[in-house]
């Protein structure tokens, strides 16, 4: 029995079909990315945004956000086949021109990105600790008070890393939720102190 075929789930794009790499990524659902953009506070800052999409395997979450209406998706993953995935996708959406793809492991790319992104994905292998790879960007970064950070993780109760903090800098967390075997944690860049 084949899958089904992934589908951008909102946006623009709704319904357009999304290639997968062969092998050493997990993209996210249908129904995660649902979850993370029908969100209210997702969808208001979306919109005109510039994001970044750290470990992105298979690129859903910046593709999903560039369907609905971010301005620029900085795609960052190490893996070489799910890069090629990711350029196919975008050349094949027409989403080229607002789209850049780093092939490098996170810890090397902040030269590279924006500093001040809108929105922020990080979804890393389940079995990659990324907290000193988010403390290491937001220490560089000029994070915009109010910009968000989506964080998707495996619960330590199913194997995964440790709980991640209330606060990472000037990112506070604001949301916690589970899914399945997995969580997803929202934060928000307060005022610097």
């Amino acid at each position: 029995m084949s899958r089904a075929q992934p589908r951008v789930s909102g946006g623009a794009l709704s319904g357009r079909r999304l290639r997968t790499p062969a092998s050493g990524t997990r993209p996210a659902t249908a129904i995660v990315r649902s979850a993370i953009f029908d969100r209210p506070d997702i969808g208001a800052v979306v919109d005109g945004a510039k994001v970044v999409d750290f470990y992105a395997g298979a690129g859903y979450l910046g593709i999903e956000a560039l369907s609905r209406g971010a301005e620029s998706v900085d795609f960052v993953e190490r893996n070489g086949s799910a890069c090629a995935v990711i350029r196919r996708n975008i050349d094949e959406l027409g989403l080229s021109n607002r789209a850049r793809v780093h092939r490098l492991p996170v810890e090397r790319c902040f030269s590279r990105i924006p500093l001040d992104p809108d929105l922020i994905f990080i979804d890393p292998p389940y079995r990659v600790d990324a907290l000193a790879v988010i403390e290491a960007f937001v220490a560089r970064a000029s994070l915009p008070e109010g910009s968000i950070a989506v964080w998707r993780r495996q619960t330590s109760t199913s194997g995964g890393v440790a709980p991640p903090p209330v606060r990472i800098g000037d990112l506070v967390r604001i949301d916690q939720r589970r899914y399945g075997d997995g969580a997803i944690d929202t934060y928000r860049a307060e005022a610097p102190t």
